[in-house]
């Protein structure tokens, strides 16, 4: 008597061959999902993209002159005096005598505020400018409002912040290039006070400076500045861009220019051979990061030099087989599954290949 199957219990029966076909279907994925990451990861890489060196080969000159270490920073402009005027007390605008940009000398009387108790001037407290007056005759105003601003002409300053590795550089009295956006030329400053007491952030430490500079005509609070100062100079000597000079071991050098060639020529490749040019070697000194100082009997100012340029370029992906199926499997076609039916597989529905699978047969 054969026993009856548990109430919940399923039952499975296997169709002939399904072991097989199993096999065979996960061999096929597997062969797909490797051919897509054949054809794929590539791309994502970059790795079909071939990066070519070009060298050429610039003419540049030795010159005499010098190069130094800076220590530069921005911000904008405040006034070294500068005065808010108020009134007294309540009362009406009587009149106004300037307009904001002018010019006024001490004592000037800019505004008259007229109240209950009478008229009140207001007066400039120092020679100077009219920066701000936003009032005008008629206007009420409170006690304690504002009537006008002032400027001194007596200069703007501006902080910078130093790094910690240069601080110790800094002076008072230090010497100060501002550069002003709504100015032309450059101005000459100094270091009017330094602050010991640092900001670190993100592991750096920095110290606020301040630099002063006289009263620019037509410069007014809140320009934007930039400020440099010299911290260090090489005095003056022979000097070369930093590219120019080459190094092997311990030892620094440059190549000079062909016989024939001019300042500003370029050379490719294959037109010179560092090999045919004359190799000098050089002491090197202080560098600003473009040019270097050099020492050398043989050099003078004035001497072509050769300068290497290396750059890269990408060459372009390499191009696409034809077919909008997967390719690089074995038999060299593609595969194009179109309505393939996966879940009815069966190994007769395999899609032509252009090949079989190694170790399938038919």
């Amino acid at each position: 008597m054969k026993a009856n199957a548990m109430p919940n219990q399923k039952t499975t029966v296997k169709k002939k061959g399904f072991k097989h076909k199993k096999l065979i279907f996960t061999a096929v994925i597997l062969l797909i999902l490797i051919g897509a990451g054949v054809k794929i990861l590539p791309k994502v890489l970059g790795s079909t993209e071939e990066t070519a060196r070009v060298t050429t080969y610039e003419i540049d000159e030795i010159t005499y002159g010098n190069v130094s270490a800076t220590v530069s920073g921005s911000g904008t402009l405040t006034p070294v005096t500068s005065e808010t005027l108020t009134s007294s007390r309540a009362g009406e605008v009587k009149s106004v005598n300037f307009t904001v940009g002018d010019e006024v000398a001490e004592n000037d009387v800019i505004a008259v505020i007229t109240g209950d108790e009478g008229d009140e001037e207001i007066t400039a407290p120092c020679d100077g400018i009219l920066v701000e007056l936003p009032i005008s005759s008629g206007d009420a105003v409170a006690q304690g409002g504002s009537v006008a601003m002032v400027m001194g002409k007596d200069g703007f300053t501006m902080g910078i912040a130093v790094d910690e590795l240069n601080i110790s550089s800094i002076a008072l009295g230090q010497e100060v290039t501002f550069t002003i956006d709504a100015a032309d030329g450059d101005y000459t400053g100094s270091v009017t006070g330094i602050s010991y007491n640092g900001s670190t952030s993100s592991g750096s430490t920095a110290f606020q400076i301040t630099a002063e500079v006289e009263y620019i005509e037509g410069v007014y609070p809140g320009m934007s500045a930039s400020a440099e100062i010299v911290i260090e100079d090489s005095g003056d000597g022979l000097i070369v861009p930093v590219d120019a000079v080459g190094t092997s071991g311990d030892e620094n050098y440059i190549y000079l220019a062909p016989s024939e060639a001019e300042l500003g020529d370029s050379y490719e490749e294959d037109e010179i051979s560092l090999e045919d040019l004359t190799k000098v070697t050089v002491e090197t000194g202080m560098s600003d990061g473009s040019y270097i100082m050099i020492e050398s009997d043989e050099l003078s100012d004035g001497d072509l030099i050769v300068i290497t340029q290396i750059t890269s370029a990408q060459n372009g992906p390499e191009e696409d087989g034809e077919g909008g199926g997967l390719e690089g499997f074995p038999g060299g076609g593609s595969m194009d599954f179109g309505d393939f039916d996966f879940e009815n597989f069966d190994p007769s529905q395999l899609p032509d290949m252009g090949g079989s699978f190694p170790g399938m047969g038919e």
